[in-house]
Order: structure tokens, then sequence, then C-alpha cells
């Protein structure tokens, strides 16, 4: 197993990296990006793959990034919902401890609204787990579920 902290990044087709997510940060990353305009579930389906490649590879994930491209129809709300919930579920059989939701601001409100409403419904799912959701909107800090984990992360810092 690494004993570095190890983060995925998996952004939506149409979305950006994360400018706060600085990528030479002190541990592995992995990204997993939509690359082509097909149906919203075939990026659950690009996911999971990595992430088994990534636990045959030995990689011990602490974190998982989803940076949403504020599409809001009712397929891709479907498809973000069973993709965080599925990170959700990798990080706590992985031993990890965050769940970054990330949007650009400039997507809009409606952009931010989705994804706070998401937060919202993964949370019991979070703590029932024991893991900690964020939530970042551009730049801006983020916004936690409960108090942070007791380790910090270079990638979650400005960047």
């Amino acid at each position: 197993m690494r004993n570095r902290p190890s983060t995925l990044v998996v952004i939506e087709f149409g979305a950006s990296f994360p400018s706060w997510l600085n990528p030479a940060h002190s541990g592995d990353l992995a990204v997993v990006a939509q690359h082509y305009e097909g149906l919203p579930t075939d990026l659950v389906g690009q996911v999971a793959s990595r992430m088994t490649r990534l636990s045959q590879a030995g990689w011990q994930l602490d974190e998982i990034v989803l940076v949403s491209n504020g599409r809001a129809d009712e397929d891709s709300r479907g498809a973000r919902s069973v993709l965080a919930r599925g990170l959700l579920a990798n990080l706590r059989a992985a031993g990890g401890c965050l769940l970054t939701l990330s949007v650009g601001e400039a997507l809009g409100r409606r952009a931010t609204s989705e994804l706070t409403n998401l937060a919202a419904a993964l949370e019991p799912m979070a703590r029932a787990a024991d893991l900690v959701l964020s939530v970042r909107i551009g730049e801006d800090p983020p916004v936690f579920s409960r108090p942070g984990p007791t380790r910090t992360f270079a990638a979650t810092g400005s960047g």
C-alpha cells in the first residue's frame, strides 16, 4: 500500500479542473475526466474501472473530488447522485475520509443549488460512514458537513 495521501478527481463532461486544487500537492493524484459528451451515466462506469485499477496498484484513496458541470437535467442529476453515493461507499471501504463536491461559480446559482442539494441528500450517508463531506463553490473556502478531518491534505488548500 502507498503511504502517501492519494486523491482522485472526477470531472464531468464540460467541467474544468478545479483551480483551487493544486496538482503538485504532496500526495498522489489521479484524474478521471469524461472527455466526450455521452450519457451522464457513462462516467459512472469510467470511474468504477479507474478505481479498480488504482486499488489493484495499491493506491489508498484518502480524498475524492467530484467536479460538476452544472447541468441540472434529470439524467445528469441522477447520474451525479449515483456517482457521488458510489464514491462515498468506496471511500468508506478504502478507509478514506473526505468527499468534496465542487462546481465553478460561473455556472450560476442553479448549479450551486443543485450541488448543495446533493450534499444535503448525501449527508446522512457520510455521517453514517464517518466521512467528511465538503462543498466548494468556485474559489470559496470549502463548507464542511461537520468538522474536517484531523489530518490535513495539501490538495484542499488554496492553490
